[in-house]
């Protein structure tokens, strides 16, 4: 027999006693029940969202190996520290993800991504960006750098600069185009990139003619001619102007655009009917 420990009341076997202080007990507990039930869900789900990030920082870990090989052993080294330094992190995390290697990597993989883009920028420039590069320099004052650098190999320019030519054709090609500039009407304007209207794909036997091309260049400078021409395309680029009565012009010319093998785009200034 049994008596309920609130008021005293007998309680009927297999029962519970109706007294307020009783029912509000067992409301408790039902409560309590379905708070750590809850609280059980969240942590699993806690548990499964870091298994997930942890599976993702380790693809972003294995994408920046991979981004390191393309550019070269020094960001390869860097991209070998990446689990020191979420080592590191994971030891400053604040409470429950002190020491959580996966939530780390999950700060990292922003920073990652981040690395990833800055690298391509710097690396990849592309087409388009080498194009309208070339065709604006060719109208700058101060655009002779970058018009050679975008023209010549980088064996050539190095001969160039050993001679003590270098700078001389620089200074040479921004007089050339001050002195163009300042011939211009007050309305006329110089040419200046718009868009690629047409691009084509180089055949092998086209990148041959092209690799040929800047090995005669090399072999004009006396500079190593080691040059290995791995893609490129004949585009077809449209500029725009203004005439001496100011009105709005366009013209277009055909060039070809390489990428030599540690080099980069470069552009040869000419339709691929004219080279080799």
């Amino acid at each position: 027999m049994a008596f309920c420990k609130y008021c005293g009341k007998q309680i009927p076997e297999g029962g519970s006693c109706d007294c307020p202080a009783s029912k509000g007990a067992e409301e408790v507990k039902e409560a309590a029940a379905t708070v750590e039930k809850e609280v059980d869900n969240v942590q699993n789900t806690v548990e499964n969202t870091a298994e997930k990030a942890k599976d993702t920082a380790a693809e972003l870990k294995e994408k920046a190996g991979d981004v390191a090989d393309k550019v070269g052993d020094g960001i390869k080294q860097g991209a070998a520290k990446v689990d020191d330094l979420a080592g590191e992190i994971s030891e400053k995390l604040p409470g429950g993800l002190k020491n959580n290697k996966g939530a780390a990597y999950a700060a990292l993989g922003v920073i990652l991504i981040l690395i990833i883009c800055i690298l391509c920028l710097i690396f990849g420039g592309g087409v388009k960006s080498t194009v309208k590069k070339y065709v604006n320099s060719a109208s700058d004052k101060k655009g002779g750098k970058t018009f050679y650098s975008l023209s010549y190999p980088e064996t050539v320019i190095d001969a160039l600069k050993d001679e003590d030519k270098y700078d001389d054709m620089v200074e040479a090609f921004n007089e050339a185009v001050e002195d163009r500039l300042d011939d211009m009407e007050d309305e006329e304007t110089a040419p200046k990139f718009e868009k690629i209207i047409r691009q084509k794909k180089l055949s092998k036997s086209e990148l041959e003619d092209c690799q040929e091309y800047f090995e005669d260049m090399c072999d004009r400078y006396d500079a190593d001619d080691d040059i290995t021409v791995s893609k490129g395309y004949e585009v077809k680029v449209r500029v725009k102007y203004r005439n001496e009565d100011g009105k709005k012009k366009h013209d277009t010319e055909k060039i070809c655009v390489v990428k030599i093998k540690g080099d980069g785009w470069k552009v040869i200034p000419n339709s691929i009917d004219y080279i080799g």
